[in-house]
């Protein structure tokens, strides 16, 4: 099997930066999804993750979303998903993690809910 996952920053405002996930989310490319968020993380409190270009997700692409919640949460920060598409959101909802991570229906939901301080409202 050929998994590819692409991980791409969108954009950063203050300390919250966006990035755009697409492709396969399993056992062969949740280790780079976790590298990749973690640098991020690095240098940016909130990461929000646009996952509107994943096509699968698997129990080992939930557990490297986990494991980035918690690294987030471990340095003061926090994950924030957006746009999972329906067959993700299921996995989300059929194994409780709806309630565990901050949920959005879209990238623009989500930077309404993280809005930088000292910037103008967007319309």
């Amino acid at each position: 099997m050929n998994s590819v996952l692409h991980l791409g920053l969108v954009d950063t405002r203050g300390q919250t930066a966006a990035l755009a996930v697409a492709g396969e989310l399993d056992l062969f490319t949740a280790a780079d999804l976790g590298r990749g968020v973690e640098e991020v993380l690095n240098e940016y409190s909130t990461v929000i993750l646009d996952l509107a270009g994943v096509t699968f997700c698997d129990s080992s692409g939930l557990n490297a979303l986990l494991h980035l919640r918690r690294h987030a949460q471990d340095t003061g920060g926090q994950l924030a998903l957006a746009a999972p598409p329906a067959q993700m959101l299921r996995l989300l909802t059929l194994t409780g993690m709806d309630s565990v991570f901050a949920l959005y229906g879209s990238l623009a939901e989500a930077w309404a809910a993280h809005p930088t301080p000292g910037a103008p409202p967007t319309a």
